[in-house]
């Protein structure tokens, strides 16, 4: 992964008539603007993305990362499934889930070609950039999960946190057992 850093650019806005205080006498000067700029940086709305999170769990998470590392400079992910599988070394059964997950949610659609995150979530460039990509992405056709898809995600995740409540129960037990 790319480091982020911010440069600065010097751009010549043109020239003005300035007074030299010492002589009293008109100069032409040339005027200059410096501007910041961030590079390779991505911007996160919080709010909006601490909520598409909590919706995903352990592995799924891995998989939201794995996303957000891998997009171009358009916030497209230009893989299927299958590759994200491969690349992350999580199933394609729990990719799959995942990316149903946040289509319904809104941090993606799927676009011409690929999937483009949402900008109002997650971007990495310009604000002219970001609203170029705005456009593209509310262009492209939102995918909602069925009503039975979302009852099975959401029971499978009842389902793996009642199982990480069960271990941190037994984990206290057996500590309140030491200290005894």
């Amino acid at each position: 992964m790319k480091t982020p850093h911010t440069t600065k650019k010097v751009k010549v806005v043109g020239t003005e008539r300035y007074i030299n205080a010492s002589t009293g006498e008109l100069q032409d000067m040339q005027v200059t603007d410096i501007e910041e700029r961030d590079f390779n940086f991505h911007k996160v709305w919080m709010r909006n993305f601490i909520s598409t999170l909590e919706i995903i769990g352990n592995q799924k998470a891995k998989v939201c990362f794995w996303i957000i590392d891998n997009l171009n400079k358009e916030n497209q992910l230009l893989y299927t499934y299958r590759g994200i599988s491969d690349a992350t070394g999580i199933s394609l059964d729990t990719v799959t889930k995942t990316m149903k997950v946040l289509l319904d949610a809104d941090f993606l659609r799927k676009g011409d070609v690929g999937y483009i995150v949402n900008p109002d979530i997650l971007y990495k460039g310009t604000r002219k950039g970001r609203m170029n990509i705005l456009n593209q992405y509310y262009s492209q056709p939102k995918t909602p999960m069925t009503l039975d898809e979302k009852i099975k995600n959401m029971q499978q995740s009842i389902s793996i946190m009642q199982h990480n409540l069960d271990d941190l129960m037994r984990q206290k037990a057996i500590e309140e057992k030491e200290t005894a």
